[in-house]
């Protein structure tokens, strides 16, 4: 077992790589499992991180592809032996013997050669293309060399890198999300977008096997002239027009996805615009949307390595990965509040029609008025989180205030009651309005200071 990446690790991807992010194996936070040579074993190595009692593997197996399949068994009874499940994630080749798997989603795939032929035709991407120029963006490709460190180019790339970690506002991501732009730069294709003197686009690609290449990082700055993004992949086609495919990669939870990823992805929207991102990939005319794949031994539940997965880029605690990120995310709180606020109305209108209002202290007139109220609360709520704007927070914010109050005036005046079933339901009715209040009254500040302090554009009266 090697736990840091060596030159076999590079030259097995090169070799045997067939997934799309196999490259990815020889990224610092993985770990590596050779099998032994044949005939006992079949010489592959996995890529794989630990999590709470899983090894989660990059891709199948970087093995000759008649030898995956055993492989992959193999690396399933090596994990087993140390106490720990396996998974296979985002394989697109790895053939489930003896194992199952769930779609994870899908990737576009380009032909270069076919993409830059067709361009002509695309009147919307050959538009983007149009305003970059005439924009003044320049595009043009880097060495390996201009990116070592102390070099100006490597300056701006890590400036860039701040930039656009600083503006993203979910919790950053292990695994094969991480950003590692700089990790064996020799194997990857740099191009970058200048304007105005200043880098405003990055893109990096890396090899599939050797005929083939994954656009692994795009960095954008927030003064990017529209079209940059395009513009950047344009120059990576050109570049590697008699290549067999260019792909951007896994599009999650897009495609036939099972219903519960389905469930995730609705309730991830406010969050990570999952449709939107596969919009925009389909505004680039892939020429087919090939389906990715999580694989696993049979007898595990699909639960179990869906969530064994999701801590590997969590690096560690789901929980703390998900409440940092609603922190952190300007959607986050308002969408926090607004998801159990269905069951609580629910209960309030059925306390209503079943006459158990007196339960909270009210009329079932009032009750029912009650429930109206907290039917609009949640509608409000559910524009904010879609859209965060301040107009919107300082509305929410006004809303959960005003029940707030009449929450505490209202137990005030009846009390909370001789059972402990109505002291329970009478202190989450008023403590629950008075949270989300201040919840949203921080958010709104926060909001409006994150506003205030966003950078000005070059050029403008205050940059």
């Amino acid at each position: 077992m090697a736990d840091q990446p060596t030159a076999r690790v590079v030259d097995l991807a090169l070799e045997h790589g067939r997934d799309a992010m196999s490259f990815l194996a020889v990224e610092s936070g993985m770990r590596h499992w050779f099998d032994a040579s044949p005939p006992e074993g079949t010489g592959a190595c996995v890529a794989f991180v630990e999590t709470w009692g899983a090894w989660v593997a990059a891709c199948g197996p970087l093995v000759e592809a008649r030898e995956s399949s055993r492989a992959a068994a193999r690396f399933v009874e090596a994990a087993r032996d140390a106490g720990r499940r396996a998974c296979f994630f985002a394989s697109e080749t790895l053939e489930p013997q003896g194992m199952t798997r769930v779609l994870l989603g899908e990737q576009p795939v380009f032909r270069p050669r076919d993409w830059l032929r067709e361009l002509p035709r695309r009147r919307r991407l050959r538009e983007q293309l149009r305003r970059a120029r005439a924009k003044g963006v320049r595009v043009g490709r880097l060495a390996a060399e201009e990116l070592d460190d102390g070099e100006p180019r490597r300056l701006d790339v890590e400036r860039l890198a701040a930039e656009w970690l600083g503006a993203r506002h979910l919790e950053p991501m292990g695994f094969l999300v991480a950003l590692e732009v700089f990790h064996h730069p020799h194997e990857h294709r740099y191009f970058i977008a200048e304007h105005d003197d200043r880098l405003v686009g990055f893109l990096s690609a890396v090899p599939i096997g050797r005929h083939a290449w994954l656009v692994e990082d795009v960095l954008r700055s927030q003064f990017a002239p529209n079209g940059t993004t395009e513009a950047l992949l344009h120059a990576l086609m050109e570049d590697v027009a008699d290549s067999e495919y260019v792909t951007l990669g896994l599009t999650p939870l897009a495609g036939a996805v099972a219903w519960p990823l389905r469930a995730m992805r609705w309730i991830a929207r406010p969050l990570f615009d999952f449709e939107g991102l596969r919009a925009f990939r389909e505004r680039m005319h892939p020429f087919a949307w090939q389906p990715v794949w999580l694989v696993f031994p049979r007898a595990a539940h699909p639960l179990v390595p869906v969530m064994d997965s999701l801590r590997a880029f969590a690096r560690g605690s789901l929980l703390g990965f998900a409440a940092r990120s609603l922190w952190r995310h300007p959607s986050g709180l308002p969408w926090a509040l607004a998801l159990p606020l269905p069951f609580w109305t629910l209960l309030l209108a059925w306390l209503a029609l079943v006459d158990r209002a007196s339960l909270l202290g009210f009329p079932r007139e009032e009750l029912t008025l009650w429930v109206a109220f907290d039917v609009l609360l949640l509608v409000v709520l559910a524009h904010v989180a879609m859209r965060p704007r301040r107009g919107r927070l300082v509305l929410a914010t006004s809303f959960a205030t005003l029940d707030a109050i009449l929450s505490i005036g209202h137990l005030a005046w009846v009390g909370f009651g001789p059972t402990l079933l109505q002291a329970s339901l009478r202190a989450v009715a008023t403590c629950a309005p008075v949270a989300g209040a201040l919840l949203l009254g921080w958010a709104t500040t926060r909001t409006v200071a994150t506003q205030q302090a966003r950078p000005k554009p070059p050029g403008s009266p205050r940059s």
